[in-house]
């Protein structure tokens, strides 16, 4: 049993956190009582100490044994669960206990925002996370900054394009292909070592630049409102640089452009959480089928282009898969996972550990043999 203060305290930060919703206090006030009385005794049990704070630890504990699983229900212990461990403080405050239990309370009066993060969310997660997803959104969205990353990177490969098409007078579904410009990954001039990133912004004409741009709004866009601007950023970089060490190596001689690095990144990272949540994302078959059609066709054609193309126009299509296994392994390590397996703790330290490991090799080879690569020209 608490103490007068005690449940004063406890009245008043619940009062404060409901008046931020709404002015009428009298209806808040009635609210409030009910609160306390439903869910009060429940985090009293589990704040043993008397402090109004719930370890972390602890609450897993309890909650593992089953000993609260009769007064909480199962999707509410999820989401206890998700917000202690996504703040990071390892304890649960009354106010937190009960803004969680409430969440899509706040969501619906909301309803434009709610729409956006649930065709986010359909896209995104899995069915039965979607709720979830929504309600934490809902919650911790703000505008500062929007998620924008993808539409800025879309807008900067278009405004290159454009340049180049007015600089060399003309477009093409192939063309045109700058291979003079200081951003294309020139194997001769390895030593400007940004164009191991800045390739990407170059691409082989207007049909190589639409099928990335529309990737990155349909996958790209989506998966940065679940999963915030700097994860999509680091899973869709590091694709890229994947894609220009990986490429190197395996096609040493030939120039690189476009963002398939990138763009196979995001695909392979949304593809490795639709098999792994196959039972429970929709249209889960729908998914995969087109996923991999759009990549088969894609590597296809850049197979054939590479080997059958334009001499002047040719472009490695090996950034395509090592982007792509960049994007898996960075994608399980990086990206938002609501409900954490210890057997996906493993894969994703493994993934990381790869990753490293196969960036070092390729960073190594750069570096040790600059005899299997074409001699470097310097102006």
């Amino acid at each position: 049993m608490e103490s007068p203060r005690k449940t004063k305290t406890k009245e008043d930060n619940v009062t404060l956190q409901l008046e931020r919703v709404s002015p009428n206090k009298s209806f808040f006030s009635e609210l409030r009582k009910v609160l306390m009385q439903v869910w009060g005794p429940v985090f009293d049990r589990l704040d043993v100490d008397g402090d109004g704070k719930i370890p972390f630890d602890d609450l897993k504990n309890m909650i593992t044994q089953g000993s609260m699983t009769d007064e909480i229900p199962e999707e509410v212990i999820d989401e206890i669960m998700e917000r202690a461990d996504w703040d990071k403080n390892r304890v649960l405050t009354f106010n937190e206990f009960l803004h969680m239990l409430h969440a899509r309370d706040i969501g619906a009066h909301r309803p434009y925002l709610r729409k956006l993060i649930v065709a986010a969310a359909m896209v995104a997660v899995p069915s039965s996370e979607k709720q979830t997803v929504v309600n934490r959104y809902l919650d911790e969205y703000s505008c500062k900054p929007p998620p924008i990353f993808m539409i800025c990177i879309s807008v900067i490969e278009i405004a290159v394009f454009i340049y180049y098409c007015v600089k060399e007078g003309y477009i093409s579904a192939t063309g045109p292909v700058p291979i003079e410009s200081i951003l294309i990954y020139n194997p001769k001039r390895r030593y400007q070592f940004w164009r191991y990133i800045t390739y990407m912004f170059i691409h082989a004409g207007f049909v190589h630049l639409f099928f990335n741009v529309l990737i990155q709004m349909l996958i790209g866009v989506p998966l940065e409102l679940v999963h915030k601007w700097w994860r999509i950023g680091l899973v869709y970089l590091g694709g890229v640089l994947a894609g220009s060490l990986g490429a190197s190596i395996s096609d040493p001689n030939t120039y690189l452009a476009g963002a398939s690095g990138g763009v196979y990144a995001l695909i392979a990272a949304h593809v490795s959480n639709v098999i792994i949540n196959w039972s429970e994302m929709e249209f889960n078959w729908v998914r995969l089928i087109a996923l991999l059609v759009f990549g088969g066709t894609d590597v296809g054609v850049a197979v054939y282009d590479r080997y059958y193309g334009e001499t002047k126009n040719r472009t490695s299509y090996a950034a395509h898969i090592a982007g792509a296994v960049g994007g898996l392994l960075i994608g399980i390590v990086i990206l938002r996972n609501l409900r954490v397996r210890k057997w996906e703790r493993l894969v994703g330290w493994f993934a990381f550990l790869f990753y490293v490991i196969l960036m070092a090799f390729l960073l190594i080879w750069n570096v040790a043999n600059p005899n299997y690569f074409p001699p470097s020209i310097h102006d």
